[in-house]
């Protein structure tokens, strides 16, 4: 899971994917020379400090914060806590992520949860930007911890950090590629962890714009839906739903001003939105069952050889992957976009009974969709409801909490954060 994670945010920016690789590492080393802490939660920690700048996705702050002075460092921070908060099965340690460059002498007298991990997140995140900035010179590393002791860093962090260096080379070893994902050890997610950090990931795509936040799950539900009136058994409509779940992965690495273009794309614009199927085969690579994947890269292809990327023909294409390709058009005409208002009922199915007609759909699903279309999309709409009033909610709650920040807290953040 952690390289699923490390492939779909890469997309985004790999720098920022590789701090967070590097942090985790530190983080989790750290966790082990502690010795108070379960496997399990030291996974758990890694993947914290492995997204804990995962609100930058959201706020493209990206190249200021692997600097070392950085103006306002709350943008990511509140945005990363909501997210993981509510969209990701880590919502126990979401306010380390809030707090994560909040100085020590601030934090101690704050009540919040997991203040261990609050503390060597924070200095672990420093540590590698001086180290990416410096390199790996431990006199002068000694010497800011020194300055920043007691006040920006934890005392018991910075001596927990020595002693893990001396012990088993923390320091150096960070910077070794084939280490990652080590810290997430032997432990075993139980399967609706593993959906809860597909959903996690699939989110990060989609709560891009206000135009996306329900595709994904539109497309999930109804091909879910079609694949239980089509008899599909338990495996077949789990293999459906997270097929359906992932066929947009890859569009993380689509600019938004694309995804969110307002009219027709050009030609090269188009070309760069059709990538996002590589993409998606690329992120899934081999950490996915092969059916899965198949069904969540096809969902462009049509019966007639005349979609993409490959080419592939009717015979080439199960009936999970066409029922995907239908729900996917469906969620395109019956939500909104930045150009287009929601198509009604009859234009929606007008145009998938054409297609179907012209030997691009399958005319057994779409038959199947237009006779109990109105449960099918009753059904959607109750899974999306809750999605759309958490997004709203979300950028509530962002407002609320930032003006919570005062300049004065602002300030002496900033100081954990310079050079």
């Amino acid at each position: 899971m952690a390289k699923l994670i490390q492939r779909t945010l890469d997309h985004v920016d790999p720098r920022l994917v590789e701090h967070g690789k590097r942090v985790a590492l530190l983080v989790t080393g750290l966790a082990r020379a502690h010795g108070g802490y379960t496997q399990r939660q030291i996974q758990d920690f890694g993947m914290v400090a492995l997204l804990h700048d995962v609100g930058a996705y959201k706020t493209e702050e990206i190249s200021s914060m692997l600097r070392f002075e950085t103006e306002d460092v709350w943008d990511h921070s509140i945005y990363g806590y909501l997210f993981i908060r509510d969209l990701s099965p880590l919502s126990e340690y979401a306010q380390a992520i809030l707090f994560h460059h909040l100085r020590y002498d601030w934090l101690r007298t704050m009540d919040t949860a997991h203040v261990f991990l609050t503390e060597i997140l924070s200095l672990a995140d420093r540590v590698d930007v001086f180290l990416e900035n410096v390199g790996l010179d431990k006199k002068r590393l000694a010497e800011y911890l020194g300055q920043k002791r007691g006040t920006q860093f934890s005392p018991e962090a910075i001596d927990l950090l020595w002693r893990a260096e001396a012990s088993s080379g923390i320091l150096e070893g960070q910077y070794a590629p084939d280490d990652f994902p080590a810290f997430a050890g032997d432990t075993v997610l139980a399967p609706d962890e593993v959906v809860g950090y597909l959903e996690m990931l699939i989110y990060a795509i989609d709560f891009r714009s206000q135009h996306t936040v329900t595709h994904t799950i539109t497309t999930t539900q109804i091909s879910l839906q079609l694949s239980r009136i089509m008899g599909f058994d338990g495996q077949g409509q789990e293999k459906v739903f997270l097929g359906a779940l992932l066929h947009d992965i890859g569009k993380i690495g689509i600019p938004v001003e694309i995804l969110e273009f307002a009219g027709k794309l050009s030609p090269q614009a188009m070309a760069v939105m059709r990538t996002h199927v590589m993409i998606t085969d690329e992120i899934l690579g081999d950490c996915i069952d092969p059916a899965v994947k198949r069904i969540a890269v096809r969902h462009h292809e049509k019966l007639d050889g005349s979609g993409y990327p490959a080419g592939l023909c009717a015979d080439d294409l199960s009936m999970a992957e066409r029922i995907v390709a239908v729900a996917d058009i469906v969620s395109a005409l019956c939500g909104t976009r930045s150009y287009k208002e929601a198509y009604p009922k009859a234009k929606a199915l007008s145009i998938l009974k054409a297609q179907a007609a012209q030997g691009l759909l399958d005319p057994q699903v779409v038959t199947l969709l237009s006779d109990r279309f109105d449960g099918i999309m009753e059904a959607v709409s109750r899974k999306c409801v809750p999605v759309l009033e958490m997004y709203h909610r979300m950028h509530q709650e962002y407002a609320e909490i930032r003006a919570c920040f005062t300049e004065d807290i602002r300030s002496r953040t900033l100081e954990a954060v310079r050079f």
